[in-house]
């Protein structure tokens, strides 16, 4: 496993060349060179608590290079507004990626941290026939009332927490809830305290959630 990341990495120049385009309401999309294959790709939204920008992107293109993954930001969603708004924002998004990128609309993936972690999930329990999976990490338990969990027996569900997240134990309870209504997930924690998901961990959690165990050996 240690030598992932510097696999990665080098296929990452092999298919550099993607394109990040915004559009009138902020909201981003970077779409990994295509000349290499005409399939539709699988995507990731990404969300911030104080709005996803380009910069958040920039941080993670690698990634979506790597991995040929669409990825998207989600601006209006944020911290301290309300979460049906950011629901209705977050669609919106999806709506965008799905009409005009060659998205594959049966593998739309979506990431938060901390409020966003807890919107991100929410997106998938109120829409689990829009999105494969979610990365959430150090959230908490604020979007469990609104899981129904016979519609997410195909879903996929990567939880990331800290030693030190006051959110570790809600998250641990997550992990166990998933487990006993047969939510396919996995949790990882780490050293440190409440803070969001590195590019590393967002790599694995990408390896993860597109199943490609090819990358494991």
């Amino acid at each position: 496993m240690k030598y992932i990341f510097g696999i990665i990495l080098l296929i990452s120049f092999v298919y550099a060349g993607g394109q990040t385009i915004c559009d009138a309401d902020s909201d981003c999309f970077y779409i990994p060179d295509t000349s290499l294959a005409s399939e539709r790709l699988p995507a990731l939204i990404i969300l911030s608590c104080t709005g996803a920008t380009e910069r958040d992107i920039d941080s993670v293109r690698l990634i979506g290079d790597s991995l040929r993954i669409i990825l998207a930001t989600c601006h209006e969603s944020r911290n301290h507004r309300n979460v049906f708004l950011n629901d209705r924002d977050i669609m919106k998004t999806l709506e965008k990626l799905l009409t005009d990128y060659p998205t594959d609309p049966s593998m739309v993936f979506i990431y938060g941290f901390s409020g966003q972690g807890v919107q991100a999930l929410m997106a998938l329990f109120k829409h689990p026939n829009s999105f494969k999976g979610v990365i959430s990490a150090c959230g908490h338990t604020g979007a469990m009332s609104t899981a129904q969990w016979f519609r997410l027996a195909d879903k996929r569900i990567y939880l990331i927490s800290r030693k030190k997240d006051w959110n570790l134990d809600e998250n641990r309870l997550m992990h166990n809830l998933f487990i006993s209504n047969n939510v396919r997930d996995t949790m990882l924690i780490t050293p440190g305290k409440h803070a969001p998901a590195t590019s590393k961990e967002l790599l694995n959690a990408g390896i993860w959630l597109l199943n490609i165990p090819a990358l494991d050996k």
